[in-house]
């Protein structure tokens, strides 16, 4: 009888031990999707921010082509939206330039323009484009002076990371033609085309 116990105790161990070995067996636990890192940091919100520069303008004034390169200075603002990888958005600008040419200058520039871009974690990469407006002045002695409002167009794109959950950092390119404005009789119609390089930074509240 002890020895036939002995043996129903042995076989139910040994059915028991395996199954229970089973059950402990350790699982790694799987990496994280592409979507879920790169979806980690939150673009979404309004953000006000510096930025500065150098361009590279040209005027045509007369029948004839001016360059005018010179640094810029500026502040923008905007307002981001984010739909998983998916940035888009808002922003405003204005630039101070300090360019000084004898004939014409692009004093300042302005800009309204929407951005969309694809988010991985912390940087995102963007396009941009909008309405540019720009003030132009003309100084020909044998014409006059005259300071007049050009509008046109801006578009570009660039590159932006997020050093903090506050701190943007950025770096982007635009080109803007201005179009062409009236300066009337003496000077006709003035144009202004503007290539620009820009790095700034912004805080996001």
């Amino acid at each position: 009888m002890h020895i036939r116990l002995v043996a129903c105790a042995a076989l139910a161990l040994s059915v028991a031990v395996p199954a229970v070995a089973a059950d402990l067996t350790y699982e790694t636990p799987s990496a994280p999707s592409a979507e879920q890192v790169s979806s980690a940091y939150d673009w979404s919100g309004f953000y006000l921010g510096a930025q500065g520069g150098y361009s590279w303008s040209q005027a045509e004034i007369l029948g004839s082509d001016q360059d005018i390169d010179s640094g810029t200075s500026g502040l923008h603002a905007g307002y981001n939206f984010q739909s998983g990888n998916i940035v888009y958005g808002i922003e405003n600008d204005f630039n101070y330039n300090f360019e000084k040419n004898g004939n014409a200058n692009l004093e300042w520039d302005a800009s309204g323009r929407a951005r969309v871009g694809y988010a991985l974690d912390r940087t995102l990469f963007f396009a941009t484009a909008g309405v540019a407006a720009g003030g132009g002045k003309v100084d020909i002695p044998a014409a006059g002076k005259k300071d007049g409002i050009l509008i046109g167009w801006t578009a570009g794109g660039g590159i932006e990371h997020a050093v903090t959950d506050n701190i943007l950092v950025r770096g982007e390119y635009r080109h803007s033609d201005f179009g062409n404005k009236d300066f009337g009789s003496t000077i006709g119609d003035v144009g202004a085309t503007q290539d620009k390089v820009l790095f700034g930074t912004s805080y996001k509240f």
